[in-house]
């Protein structure tokens, strides 16, 4: 089938400006769109675009609160990303805290952007980020752009992985929350939050140790991280933000018996700093200035289970540094961002091979961008242009740009229209490949008015070339990526609400029409959630259905099912002592992308968390 072509989206814009009313600025009871409790309202922050509500979005966004990510008592960002409609790990149910290789609607890793309070963690060699490195606790927000996003991110064909980190508490001069928690295969959390406000500073800081001694064979984990943020508001105006972020994991990839025989180890370091300052220039006008400096060090080892030698071992270090201005006018009905920023890599890569016993990879990469992104609301119609130059490796010029629309039919109705063309850099060994390139289309609506009932559906075409083969031959395909997304949520009847998110991605070569293997064909997400505040008690049982579309080697179309309990054992005082519970894969299923990467069968933890 062939899904929303150029002038299809076109006609979408002409027809949802048609349906507005005289010029003039949208009413504010318009500006936030909640329905069903779902927490859609909440504005965009942290990005090259002006703050707004997801009602004036016109990409296909998922929001997630803190409040949902504390339910889950999930460990890593990989964990948290499996939950969300669209999205599908290929690793999952292993060990917490492996790297992961993720798609959102059929777009890989290498074309997936992960920012952390608007600093990019994908890593120069691959492109991609670690997202099992990547803790839970300190995430205030994670916000999901599905599909390019290049206008307004730089690199970012297949969307956006968005994460705001938590702030200090500005109500008390001390706070502190503890998690912990243990497993089987002595797999254990612990976690400690610090923060609070004294005057004009305030600081939050946050470690953790994150252990196992494997669920599978050779699948276990030593992590530590840490990380701190200082605020500053400055005595005339303005605000000072300074954040430290350091880590260090061991990890066992895995063992894969004879006759395939060979084993995997993943040691990683990674620390990072981010000074910005955010100062008003104007009653509508602000400026934001921001630098960054991170460093990565990995050290991977592979060999064969039945001998001791190593076959391969790969050292890698990796430094990026760079920074940002731009300057944000305007309200969220009439805004306009612009800025400037710049980027260095450098990479070196020393790879052992038993048959060619030394390879080298020295790089530096610079990238300069230019980027301006907009918002004109008229009536209950929001206009979003876009556009972006970006130079990068290379020497390769590139220009993204982007037009969307939104129309709020009603308070509680929203139809969006959108098209963007962006790319992906071209990964290191690639020798001055020209990036991974493509366009992308979207149309969509979210209805809240049918009786208890919320829903949201997607219609999404992609078209790519120049992408780096997956195979890693280091030729480049064409594609054609196309689907659509469903999701709906009930009203809450008795404290009890029903989820589910299905999606449908379709993704074929160009060239020969065939449909592309190891990418999720049918992903259904279930969800049922039980929130009883009186009692303080909260429950989610969740399903992950997926069609890997990869015969012979995945296991597939079947369910696998978590259960997870958190009961407040003080349901009226606020800080309360939870006690939780999470069962994994409940059925003992097998469900995984390659036999070579099983995952664990039925597991269970538990654990506290207290609040001062």
């Amino acid at each position: 089938m062939k899904l929303l072509p150029y002038s299809h989206i076109f006609l979408t814009l002409l027809t949802l400006g048609m349906t507005a009313p005289a010029w003039g600025l949208a009413e504010e009871a318009g500006d936030d769109l909640q329905p069903m409790g779902f927490d859609t309202g909440v504005p965009i922050a942290s990005t090259p675009r002006s703050p707004r509500p997801t009602s004036k979005i016109a990409e296909n966004v998922t929001v997630i609160t803190a409040r949902e990510i504390a339910f889950l008592n999930a460990h890593t960002l990989a964990e948290l990303l499996q939950t969300v409609p669209g999205i599908q790990l290929d690793k999952t149910g292993r060990t917490p805290g492996m790297f992961e290789f993720v798609t959102i609607q059929g777009a890989n890793s290498q074309h997936l952007l992960v920012v952390v309070d608007g600093i990019s963690q994908n890593e120069a060699g691959e492109n991609m980020a670690d997202l099992g490195a990547i803790p839970l606790q300190q995430i205030e927000r994670v916000e999901i752009i599905k599909g390019g996003a290049s206008a307004a991110w730089g690199q970012a064909l297949g969307g956006v992985i968005n994460i705001i980190t938590k702030s200090p508490d500005p109500d008390q001069a001390f706070s502190a929350t503890v998690f912990s928690s243990l497993g089987d295969k002595f797999t254990t959390d612990q976690r400690l939050e610090v923060s609070g406000t004294v005057e004009r500073l305030g600081y939050y800081l946050t470690g953790g140790l994150l252990h196992s001694d494997g669920l599978l064979a050779n699948n276990g984990i030593n992590q530590n991280t840490l990380f701190g943020k200082v605020v500053y508001d400055l005595p005339a105006k303005g605000r000072l933000t300074l954040t430290l972020d350091a880590g260090n994991s061991r990890r066992g990839i895995e063992e894969v018996p004879p006759p395939d025989d060979w084993r995997d180890n993943y040691d990683r370091k990674r620390h990072a700093s981010h000074l910005s300052l955010a100062y008003p220039l104007g009653e509508k006008l602000n400026l934001e200035l921001d630098g960054h400096y991170a460093y990565l060090k990995t050290d991977t080892k592979q060999g064969m289970m039945t001998t001791p030698e190593l076959w391969r071992h790969f050292l890698e270090d990796e430094t990026d540094w760079g920074g940002r201005g731009k300057l944000v006018w305007g309200n969220r009905r009439l805004n306009l961002t612009s800025g400037m920023e710049y980027e260095h890599n450098r990479i070196n890569l020393t790879e052992t091979v038993t048959a060619d016993p030394y390879y080298l990879i020295q790089k530096n990469f610079n990238r300069y961008g230019l980027f301006g992104n907009g918002t004109v609301s008229v009536g209950q119609v929001t206009i979003l242009p876009g556009i972006r130059y970006d130079r990068v490796d290379g020497g390769h010029n590139e220009v993204s740009y982007t037009l969307g629309a939104t129309c709020l039919l009603t308070p509680k109705n929203v139809l969006r229209s959108y098209f963007a063309r962006g790319y992906s850099r071209s990964l290191a060994f690639m020798d001055n490949a020209s990036p991974q390139k493509g366009w992308t289309t979207q149309i969509g609506a979210e209805i809240g008015e049918i009786p208890y009932l919320w829903l949201k559906g997607t219609l999404f075409y992609n078209n790519t070339w120049n992408m780096a083969d997956p195979a890693g031959t280091g030729t480049v395909v064409s594609q054609v990526r196309q689907g659509v997304e469903v999701e709906l949520r009930t009203v809450p009847l008795h404290g009890t609400t029903l989820s589910l998110g299905y999606t449908l991605t379709d993704l074929r070569d160009k060239e020969t029409r065939t449909r592309v293997q190891g990418i999720p064909g049918d992903l259904l997400k279930l969800a049922v959630i039980y929130d009883n505040p009186v009692w303080g008690l909260h429950g989610i049982l969740g399903g992950n259905y997926v069609w890997w579309n990869n015969p012979g080697v995945a296991a597939d179309r079947n369910f696998i099912w978590d259960l997870r309990l958190n009961q407040k054992l003080l349901p009226a005082k606020e800080l309360s002592p939870e006690l939780f519970l999470t069962a994994h894969n409940l059925f003992n299923s097998a469900q995984y992308a390659d036999y070579h990467y099983t995952n664990a069968g039925r597991w269970l933890e538990g654990g506290v968390r207290l609040r001062f």
